[in-house]
This record gives C-alpha cells, structure tokens and sequence, in this order.
C-alpha cells in the first residue's frame, strides 16, 4: 500500500516517521512525503507535552532517534511545565508542571488536596518540586527521571532532524508544491499533480499536513467547526528574542497574561521563542506591539501576524484522506495542544486502523469510529483551553468580556459548578487515548483559585486519606530535596546542551 504525506514540517515528518515506524518488523507500506522549500513553517518557538517524549523513547527510538540526538541537533531544551503569569491579576503566578500528582487516578487525589491545603499545589508533582527549585531531569550527562518532562524547540529545525530520521529509513521526498487533486469515480483521491512537472503522484491513503491552507481535506469536504464563540483569541504575532544570559533561562514555558490575551515564551539552546495571542475585538496589531513593549520592556521585531479562526474539520478522515496536525485542528498555542494532537491521530492511525490493505483501512466503520475519536478529543481541548479564561480578571475590556460575556461550554459549565461543592477528580473526566483529564486539569484550577481548601479538607476526611495525603505530601519534599542533590541545576543542564556533553 503507497501512502502519501502532503505537507512537511513538524507534523508531517512526525507522521510519516510514526508510519515508518510500522514498517521496522515486516515492511509494508512505500511512504513518500510531498512538500515544498518554498512554504515556510509557522513558529517562533514551540513547547509540546509528554506524548513527544513517549514517542522519541519508546518509538522512534526504532529509526535510531534518541532524546540525546533529538535535544543535540534541534536546539531545543526541556520542558517541565508552564508558569502562568499574572492571570489572576498583576504579581500572580502559579505553575503546570507536566507530570501529575503521584495519586491523580485516585477518585480523591489526595496527594494533590493536601499541597492545595498547603498553599504549594505543585509541589504535588516531582515536576513542581524542580520547577521551583529551577533543576533538570539530568545528573551530569545523563537523563535520571522518566516522565517528567517533555520538550521546547525550534520547529524548523525539529523538521529537518526528523526529515533526515524518514530519508535514513526509506521514506521518499518530493520537494514541489500540490497543484491538482485528481479523484476516482467513487470520491476517493487517486493522484495529485505538481506544479511545474508533467508528474503525477498516485496514493492509495493520503495524509493531509498542509496546515491552514488545508489542501486535500477541504476539497474532500472535511468541512469546518469554528470555535470562535468559545476561545476568544484569533491573531498572533511571533518573534525571536535573544538571550542577554542562559543563567537566568528556566525550562519551563512562561504563559504571560495580556491586556487582550496572554504572551508565550519558549527557551531554546540559543535565543527565546515568542509570541502575542491576542484578540482582534479589542485591540489591534499597532495597539499589541505597543503593550508587548511597554509590559515586557523588550524591543519586538515581529516576524509576521498570523490570524486564526480556532476550530477543527468536521471529519478528520474522507475516504483514503486523513488530515493531520494544523490541517485538522487549531485551538491557540497555550497548552501545546497541536503537537500532541498529530501524535495521538496519527498513533490511533496507526495501532488501531493501519491495516497492509486499503481496502481493510478505509472503511464506513473505521471512518465513523475515528472522526468520532479525534473530533471528541479536540472539542475536549477547547473546554480545557476555554476554563484557562475564567479567572477573576477584569481590568480591560477583554478579560472583563472573559469573565461576564463569554459564552461557556457545557462541560465548563459542569466543571464550574462542581467546584463549588466538591472535590473534582478523574471521575469528571472521560478517560481515553489521547484525552487530556485531571492530571492536566488540577493544575488550571488550582491555579485560577477554583478548588477551595474546605472541600479538599473534606473530600480528604470522606475518604479518611487526610493523614496518608500529609504524610505523602511530606515525602514528596523529602524525595524531592535528596533526589535533586544529584541532578543538575537548568543554567548548568543549558550549558551542558550548549557545549554538546548531554548523552
């Protein structure tokens, strides 16, 4: 079976080396990605969750990647989580660390319930500890923990390294732009032409990584959900700023409330990744600038504004064409929700649909239950992107308009009014591949004061775990303070990257 990836960048590579992947024990299908050099990709900076280290350890580690030669040749850093300033008002911080609470299955994670009580949620999570403490994942040269971390990067280069993984395993590429769809008598897409070329390329299953311009599935009639009455953001403006020290530099993304939206800034081995999410309603692109220089006293050079209607196709999947990454979905940047999500549609794909023929892959009920999969996972990430604008700010028309006039999803809605009179945990959330549930969840609301110490005193006493949260707390900060006696600090862990010693 010959499949076809339209599109490079981050998201196409990882798909097609997620396809290759497939291939190590008994090879069955003839990859071949189609992209141009002449489209560039979207990014000044790019964080993702803990889906990517997965994937790198237990996955790709098959095509000879390794976290090592991953960090060494894409210039990127560690991610231990986010900090989220000033969203509760000016001088509030609170922090996302990337692992959960060591009891976050438990129907009361008491673990995290006691830290609440304590003031120090994130000290919950191993992660929260070396937040805090501004520590690695490493000892010396080498990696100690697993799971507590995942990645920032610079996506054009993460395309390239994982670009020159797929041509070391086979994976053919085509470097021209799409210029045609050509379709079979029943709907499905038989070939596609290049510009400037009399050649054709012809595919039994097609994956569509053309980001917004949506080159495959649109003709196919993926159509299109917006999500622009839930997520009030719609423009960016991405720039690169440069290091004045790496001392300073924390692994960790900094999530910066805005007068009209929030800033990101990613650290990589060089410089930091950044950019402004903003909303078109209350400000205008002069108007950021001037608050991005005023509140963060830089001068910004931006690279370009991008607008964005938040949403995702209404099917993913139309007969042999899946589309993948920004071509299926877009949310907004905050909570690294992109990349996981080519992760997840494209290892659902895989372990669950990809079949050696076309025939056994592209059928009504594979379809059905795939669209079903990813359309219900990425209409989860809005409500969880959503809750991230409930907070208690109203000092500008925009987070005023968060607060009174945004219209809530229903499950924010149910999330809401839960905390008023309980403890929420894993049973409010439906579990399954790919979902983001309590574990990415406590720490929002804990953070956005939605959680009180009373119902976590008392979801503690029901379940008669009060002493054995406090005694677990306790340990936590043990085990954290002797485990990190070893592990190096993030401005030594950054010069150990820059001066290529990790292994």
């Amino acid at each position: 079976m010959k499949i076809v990836v339209v599109g490079g960048g981050t998201a196409g590579w990882i798909s097609a080396l997620i396809l290759a992947e497939a291939n190590v024990d008994n090879k069955k299908f003839d990859i071949t990605v189609v992209d141009s050099s002449k489209i560039p990709i979207i990014g000044a900076g790019e964080g993702s969750t803990g889906v990517l280290t997965d994937l790198i350890d237990k996955r790709l580690n098959k095509l000879g990647v390794s976290e090592a030669d991953f960090l060494n040749n894409t210039e990127a850093t560690l991610k231990l989580g986010i900090r989220f300033k000033d969203w509760m008002g000016t001088d509030t911080e609170y922090l996302s660390p990337i692992e959960p609470s060591p009891s976050y299955l438990n129907f009361v994670d008491y673990s995290f319930y006691y830290a609440l009580t304590q003031n120090k949620v994130h000290l919950a999570s191993a992660g929260g500890y070396a937040m805090e403490n501004e520590y690695s994942t490493y000892q010396t040269n080498k990696r100690v923990t697993s799971g507590a971390h995942s990645y920032h990067f610079d996506a054009h280069k993460v395309a390239e390294y994982f670009k020159s993984v797929a041509l070391k395993n086979g994976i053919v590429h085509i470097d021209a732009e799409l210029d045609e769809l050509h379709r079979n008598e029943d709907g499905s897409l038989n070939s596609i032409s290049l510009k400037d070329s009399d050649n054709k390329i012809e595919g039994d299953l097609w994956i569509d990584c053309t980001g917004f311009a949506r080159k495959l599935i649109n003709p196919m009639g993926g159509g299109w959900t917006s999500y622009s009455k839930w997520l009030p953001t719609n423009n960016a403006i991405p720039y690169i700023q440069k290091y004045d020290s790496i001392d300073n530099v924390k692994l960790e993304t900094l999530a910066w409330a805005m007068p009209n939206g929030w800033m990101w800034q990613i650290p990589t081995q060089t410089r930091y990744g950044c950019g402004y999410v903003y909303s078109d309603m209350f400000t205008n692109y002069d108007n950021a600038l001037s608050e991005l220089t005023k509140i963060t006293g830089r001068d910004i050079e931006p690279l370009r504004n991008i607008k964005f209607d938040s949403g995702r196709v209404d099917k993913f999947w139309v007969h042999n064409v899946i589309a993948v990454g920004l071509a299926s979905s877009f949310l907004e940047p905050l909570q690294a929700t992109s990349i996981h999500s080519t992760i997840t549609q494209m290892n659902l794909l895989r372990a669950q649909f990809l079949r050696n023929s076309i025939t056994s892959v592209c059928t009504d009920s594979n379809r059905k239950k795939y669209n079903q999969h990813i359309g219900k996972m990425v209409d989860d990430f809005k409500d969880l992107i959503q809750m991230q604008y409930m907070t208690n700010r109203e000092d500008t028309p925009f987070w005023k308009y968060c607060k009174y006039e945004l219209p809530k999803t229903d499950f924010v809605e149910y999330i809401l009014d839960v905390c008023k009179y309980r403890t929420v945990g894993v049973g409010d959330f439906d579990s399954y591949f790919g979902a983001a549930t309590w574990g990415v969840w406590s720490w929002t609301l804990a953070g956005l004061g939605l959680l009180s110490n009373e119902n976590a005193i008392e979801g503690l006493n029901m379940y008669n775990a009060y002493d054995t949260s406090k005694k677990m707390y306790d340990t936590n900060i043990k085990l954290g303070k002797r485990n990190t006696l070893t592990y190096l600090k993030s401005k030594d862990f950054m010069k150990a990257l820059i001066d290529k010693k990790i292994k």
